[in-house]
């Protein structure tokens, strides 16, 4: 307990006025009439009154007015106040005058003073005299002081004597320390003791510890229990800590509660945590309020280099490029590769295609910047570069990269070398590849491979798949009926070549009124190939009816007879339908690469150990 050693007889001895004038001091200074209080104060300090004396240092101290507050508080202290003694070195210990510190503190920890005992053991700590710290320290823990055993765990953690700081910290733990108990929690989570850091953190809870509160949320959020994690970061958020709000908001944002995401990434904000204002820009770049989107990562760019990225991709999209360069500009020399790429990609779109080949090949060793060059000299017809490119990417397993070389060499005719790529790129299920391969197989006459390239693209309902299947079908296998599969399947999609087989299959078949039905739905869709096809059997038609005409002898069907010719029509020609990929799907409009997440480790979000000792004051 502090304590004023001062005589009853020496205020018995005192002036009336000068109680008088303490009182009214008094009363003028909770009315914060404090320039009247301490003229009042010094009437009375002046007539020896030792209270007012140290209640004007108390003054002088909070207005910092560090000369008048050592004055009145030594003339108190040389009168018998104790106080004043602990209060000089709290003041000095605050200014870092760590001599003058050890001076008042022995004043009064030499009287057994408690907390002044504790004091002296940081100072001694701060100036690197352990033994000292660790006497008083040890004094005042003795005392059951819980700060000073607070103070001894650091003392022990520092000097790598850790199981002596852990029971210095049990120790304070008992005794209602706060800061033992969260440093317990943290020492008892590093040697592998969780049960007994959350039963630490548990008790931290219940006195709304901020930090513990926010770390035992981790280590819930660790182990998917998002519910709890919920909890101990609320109880964290209540007081205002900001990390806490910020783990909190991003919970409700992967819970798509939007509302309360938006009021916790707010209240971080509101402590300018960079964390917060990216990923509120990210929320409302999603629901698409552009504004303030911008917003909040114009405010976080300063300190995330992803918000800048992203700020720069909608500007990027509102066609607004100077201010769009601008930002990725600033993000690069931040060492942001994506915007490296995005910048490329700019200028590609505004036809600087010099300044996009620039800028991709510094990103160069990434694959989508590979494929990018390779696209780009492929576009402006500098084959041998675009190979180039497409073959570091395909040298990194790019699947479009080898399709991509497979198509340049089938224009090349080179189909050894397009096999070659075409193959991996089948591999690796690229169903465009096939319908390629297909057709190098097939102009191979390697029908076996050929029919398996095109079954699998068939069945996706790829038309010239579907009637290549019924060629094959057909002219290799013999088998008609699957080859009418395939050429119907192709038919009911538009392909006037299915019709024109059907009808010469049909024909060779000897299906004659098959045949002319197929040539008749190709001639509504004004194909040459079977309007020549049906007038060839509607010749036959006629021929055969003036045979039997001219048999019966009637009118002069004989001489009409015998001036028909026979007609040299290829009936075993059969059509190749024409070369169709499977479609994309439609390619959406351009949207910049925006950066949603950051790398966050949680086991490295935990806040650390106390290692500051801390004076009573």
């Amino acid at each position: 307990m502090m304590s004023s050693k001062f005589s009853f007889g020496k205020i018995k001895d005192l002036p009336k006025e000068s109680g008088l004038a303490h009182k009214k001091a008094i009363i003028l200074e909770k009315m914060g009439k404090l320039d009247e209080a301490i003229e009042s104060y010094k009437i009375s300090a002046e007539e020896g009154n030792v209270k007012s004396q140290y209640s004007l240092g108390k003054i002088y101290l909070s207005r910092k007015q560090y000369h008048e507050a050592e004055r009145w508080y030594s003339m108190a202290f040389k009168n018998g106040h104790e106080n004043a003694a602990y209060d000089l070195g709290n003041m000095y210990y605050d200014l870092e005058g760590y001599e003058y510190a050890l001076y008042w503190y022995e004043k009064v920890a030499m009287e057994g003073n408690v907390k002044a005992q504790n004091n002296l053991g940081v100072v001694h700590y701060n100036l690197g005299d352990y033994l000292r710290s660790e006497k008083w320290l040890k004094i005042a823990a003795d005392d059951n002081l819980g700060s000073a055993c607070f103070n001894l765990g650091i003392l022990y953690l520092h000097l790598e004597k850790e199981e002596e700081a852990i029971e210095f910290f049990k120790k304070g733990s008992v005794l209602l320390s706060d800061d033992c108990k969260y440093n317990l929690a943290i020492l008892y989570r590093k040697n592998d003791n969780e049960k007994n850091a959350i039963s630490m953190y548990k008790q931290l809870y219940r006195s709304a510890h901020a930090k513990g509160c926010y770390n035992m949320g981790l280590i819930m959020e660790i182990n998917k229990d998002e519910s709890e994690a919920e909890r101990y970061y609320l109880k964290s958020c209540k007081s205002e800590f900001s990390k806490a709000q910020y783990r909190l908001a991003y919970l409700y944002d992967r819970q798509d509660r939007r509302e309360d995401a938006i009021e916790y990434y707010e209240k971080g904000i509101e402590h300018d945590n960079p964390l917060c204002k990216f990923r509120l820009a990210n929320l409302c770049n999603r629901e698409n309020e552009i504004e303030r989107a911008k917003m909040y990562y114009d405010l976080a760019s300063n300190d995330m280099v992803e918000a800048k990225n992203n700020l720069a991709g909608l500007y990027f999209e509102e066609e607004n490029y100077d201010k769009a360069i601008k930002n990725y500009d600033e993000a690069i020399v931040d060492g942001c590769k994506v915007s490296i790429e995005n910048i490329g990609d700019l200028y590609d779109q505004i036809g600087d295609i010099e300044k996009a080949i620039s800028y991709y090949q510094r990103n160069s060793t990434i694959v989508s910047s590979q494929i990018k060059l390779g696209d780009i000299f492929k576009r402006i017809d500098n084959i041998d570069e675009a190979i180039v490119w497409y073959e570091k990417a395909f040298e990194n397993k790019d699947i479009y990269a080898a399709y991509a070389l497979g198509l340049i060499y089938e224009y090349l005719k080179d189909f050894e070398e397009a096999k070659k790529y075409f193959i991996v790129a089948v591999e690796n299920n690229h169903v465009n590849s096939r319908i390629h391969l297909g057709r190098i197989y097939y102009n191979e006459e390697n029908y076996e491979e050929a029919k398996r390239m095109f079954d699998i693209s068939a069945n996706e309902n790829n038309v010239y798949s579907q009637h290549m299947l019924g060629l094959i079908y057909e002219n290799h296998y013999n088998d008609y009926t699957n080859a009418k599969y395939w050429y119907e399947k192709s038919k009911e999609q538009g392909c006037i070549e299915s019709i024109y087989n059907l009808g010469q299959l049909s024909l060779k078949l000897g299906e004659i009124e098959e045949s002319e039905k197929y040539f008749i739905e190709g001639v509504k869709k004004e194909d040459k190939n079977c309007e020549y096809m049906l007038a060839y059997l509607y010749y036959e038609k006629s021929k055969n009816i003036f045979k039997d005409l001219s048999e019966a002898h009637y009118g002069n069907s004989e001489k009409i007879y015998s001036t028909l010719l026979e007609l040299d029509v290829d009936k075993n020609e059969r059509l190749i339908a024409q070369f169709e990929e499977i479609m994309e799907e439609e390619e959406e409009e351009y949207i910049p690469q925006y950066i949603l997440e950051v790398s966050e480790n949680l086991e490295n979000e935990f806040e650390k150990i106390e290692s500051e000792m801390k004076i009573e004051y």
